[in-house]
């Protein structure tokens, strides 16, 4: 089996990280805000992630965009993406969230995620 370097990590969050998630339409002749509310970020890596949230939210008419404000460790990370696709678990629904992020941004998740892990091992010894 061939290890592929430049493809990306997804980190699969042990303990709840919960995140301000604002949620907008994207109409080609407007971008209309939808709501505001809590979510829970399932996994996570630079490029991407998964966030749990109770409600059902409508992608039927257009497409979704979602603000994420959040912290991992220390720093808080505030990122955009849209809404690729839904499913329910349990109680939550999960939406996979394709991020528009930046090379800095990037280095920032990986860097916090890092940061976050050492702790909870130390924690756990």
């Amino acid at each position: 089996m061939q290890y592929k370097r430049k493809e990306s990590f997804r980190h699969v969050l042990e303990r709840d990280v919960m995140a301000k998630c604002k949620i907008s339409s994207v109409n080609k002749e407007e971008k209309v805000l939808v709501e505001t509310k809590l979510c829970r970020l399932v996994d996570l890596s630079p490029s991407g992630v998964r966030i749990a949230i109770p409600d059902s939210l409508p992608m039927d008419e257009h497409p979704l965009k979602v603000e994420l404000n959040f912290m991992l460790y220390a720093k808080p990370i505030s990122v955009e993406g849209m809404i690729k696709w839904k499913k329910l678990q349990m109680d939550d629904y999960l939406y996979g969230i394709d991020l528009e992020a930046d090379e800095a941004l990037m280095e920032l998740i990986i860097s916090e995620l890092k940061l976050r892990r050492r702790q909870e091992v130390k924690e756990n010894i």
